[in-house]
């Protein structure tokens, strides 16, 4: 299976993963041949690739850090949650009391699965709908956040917290309209400001109804300050802030980076990760360096050229080494003149590295869908 964007479906291909809506509720099944109106429906709902079963790597399969239906129910109580809050405040406290006490024993389970994992590698890339972009940003968040805080050996319960606040750190964003949301082009400066705003809005919405705890308002108040003071809303410095919204800060900016938005495509693993490092000053080096632990550069399917002079598809990756993935090699660079393959892994191997990853559209045709050798 690989990740293949919509823009290069075609009908007969054989979906390899669920595609839900924010709700949950299903848009195409795993197993799913593909028709016309299929993929107009999913270019219309501005969902960007879909899992398919192809010839490349046939034998491959992608998993989740976590079960399917685990982070489909996350969505849903994420999705509930905010929405409860634009209640009176007498539902609004009631749904908050039901909230926490879902979102908690869901924790339970995710955290139970993310220890269990023993190579606790980010390979699938989440398949959103844009509309539905701030309920799952925040369960990805919050995996990832879990995923940074077990690498730096933090108790079940502190993940559990930290898992409850990423849940939870876009809460104030129910405040800011949809228009300044979504808007697709350059905010102007009262708008960015707006936008600047939802940590205080969160804030208030939570504060005085003795549900949370300390740590879980840090990350809904603080999870946009940055060590070097250039963050928001109050432009702390890292004295200031404690390590729940540190981890949270990293994991919401990578999960954005990689994200759609109304205004950019999002950017690639290897290319969000450029840019973090290029901004490295605002983040904890140590939490970076956890949160590194979990991601893979090239995730699995991801067509990467190396300087060998193959080209070759990702088919695994190895907890703790995100630039070093075993590659199926397919064919040379040069013409692109196939090859019987075969596989490196570069985790072995002195001096071979990717220094390419390359489009659907970069490629021959034939070559993408040639039958395996």
């Amino acid at each position: 299976m690989r990740l293949v964007p919509v823009w290069a479906l075609r009908p007969g291909m054989k979906v390899a993963r669920r595609v839900s809506r924010g709700n949950g509720a299903p848009l195409l099944n795993a197993g799913v041949k593909l028709e016309m109106e299929y993929i107009q429906q999913l270019k219309k709902l501005n969902v960007r690739a879909v899992y398919i079963h192809d010839n490349l790597i046939p034998d491959i399969e992608i998993e989740d850090v976590i079960l399917d239906q685990t982070r489909e129910k996350a969505i849903y109580l994420v999705n509930n949650t905010m929405n409860s809050l634009k209640e009176d405040d007498h539902k609004k406290l009631s749904s908050l009391f039901l909230a926490k006490k879902e979102l908690s024993s869901l924790l339970d389970d995710i955290v139970t699965q993310l220890l269990s994992n023993k190579n606790l590698t980010v390979n699938l890339s989440d398949i959103r709908c844009t509309d539905d972009y701030t309920f799952s940003h925040s369960v990805n968040v919050a995996v990832l956040s879990i995923m940074t805080g077990i690498s730096m050996g933090i108790s079940k319960s502190e993940l559990k917290d930290i898992g409850l606040g990423a849940f939870l750190h876009d809460l104030g964003k129910v405040v800011v309209p949809l228009s300044i949301l979504n808007k697709p082009d350059r905010l102007e400066e009262d708008e960015r400001l707006e936008i600047e705003r939802h940590p205080v809005y969160g804030i208030n919405l939570v504060k005085g109804r003795h549900l949370f705890n300390g740590p879980i308002f840090s990350i809904i108040h603080k999870h946009h300050e940055r060590i070097d003071g250039s963050g928001y809303p109050q432009g702390l410095q890292g004295h200031d802030l404690d390590l729940y919204p540190k981890v949270c800060a990293v994991a919401d900016v990578y999960d954005a980076l990689v994200s759609d938005r109304p205004y950019r495509q999002g950017f690639k693993p290897h290319e969000a990760m450029e840019i973090m490092d290029s901004e490295c000053g605002g983040y904890d080096l140590q939490v970076m360096q956890k949160f590194y632990h979990h991601l893979a550069a090239y995730p699995i399917g991801t067509i990467v050229g190396l300087n060998n002079g193959y080209i070759g598809v990702v088919v695994s990756n190895t907890h703790g080494y995100p630039y070093l993935p075993r590659v199926r090699i397919i064919c040379e660079r040069e013409y692109f003149a196939p090859l019987e393959s075969f596989e490196i892994d570069l985790l072995d191997t002195m001096n071979v590295a990717v220094d390419r990853v390359y489009n659907d559209h970069e490629l021959p045709g034939d070559l993408l869908n040639r039958e395996p050798s």
